[in-house]
């Protein structure tokens, strides 16, 4: 017997699942990192204060009126604009600054070393999810092929770096850093297809769960996996790529996650 379209509410959301949904062999999943699984946004603010920091010292050296807290917020708004342009070559933010500024003759070596330092900063405060280690723990017990498909960070090796930093890289089969592993990031479907060639599944057999439109679930669905979006800000564009499932932050995925999957929970 055919299966007949229902509703699932889960928050604000009510979500319609296409005919068939649950009859679906899962083998796979796929997940993004930032956002998703690893928490790196609030402590941002101690990297942009390092890196303003070296900013305000680099100008008061070179003889340039400077003041922190103007350079913080500068830093600040930078993120805020280029995130927002998918632009996150943090040695472009940095340059970008100096000329607004309306400083030149800059070091390519200054330029790497805030590029550095604002890294390592956030890979040493960013925070693991709660209940994410037992999530992925309990996906494998159960037999899924875990994969890790995140956006570079557009300083080589960055991101494998964060990755491994954060303890859950034991939980996953294999990982793919789009945009340096393949030649293009995220919407493009090509590291999402690289991911599943290296989990050896079809897209039918998958699903992704990330936190973002734009990369995650417009990419997923443009390589024909099925998508879990994860909405921390209650999106008003709505679900406009078309996620089968909307959870709003990682407290609600895993229940999200488990009745995509026709697991008892």
């Amino acid at each position: 017997m055919e299966a007949t379209p229902f509703f699932i509410k889960y928050t604000d959301y009510f979500i319609e699942i296409p005919k068939g949904i649950y009859e679906l062999k899962r083998l796979g999943i796929i997940f993004d990192f930032d956002g998703t699984i690893i928490e790196s946004f609030s402590n941002r603010i101690e990297s942009h204060k390092k890196v303003a920091k070296l900013i305000t010292d680099f100008l008061k050296k070179r003889g340039v009126k400077a003041n922190f807290k103007t350079i913080l917020e500068i830093v600040i708004k930078t993120e805020a604009e280029q995130e927002k342009r998918l632009i996150r070559n943090r040695d472009e933010w940095w340059k970008k600054i100096f000329k607004e500024l309306n400083v030149t003759n800059i070091s390519p070596d200054f330029v790497t070393k805030l590029t550095n330092t604002y890294w390592t900063i956030l890979r040493d405060t960013s925070k693991v999810y709660e209940g994410a280690p037992e999530l992925l723990k309990e996906l494998k017990q159960k037999g899924y092929k875990l994969g890790l498909l995140s956006d570079t960070d557009f300083a080589p090796g960055w991101k494998e770096n964060r990755f491994k930093a954060s303890g859950l890289a034991k939980f996953f089969d294999t990982y793919v850093v789009a945009g340096e592993t393949t030649p293009e990031a995220k919407p493009s479907p090509q590291p999402f297809l690289e991911i599943l060639k290296r989990l050896n599944i079809k897209p039918e057999q998958a699903i992704h769960v990330g936190d973002s439109q734009q990369t995650d679930i417009k990419g997923a669905k443009a390589a024909g996996i099925d998508a879990v979006w994860i909405d921390w800000q209650v999106d008003p564009n709505g679900n406009k790529y078309g996620a089968i499932v909307v959870a709003k932050g990682f407290p609600e995925l895993k229940a999200t996650l488990y009745k995509v999957l026709g697991i008892q929970n």
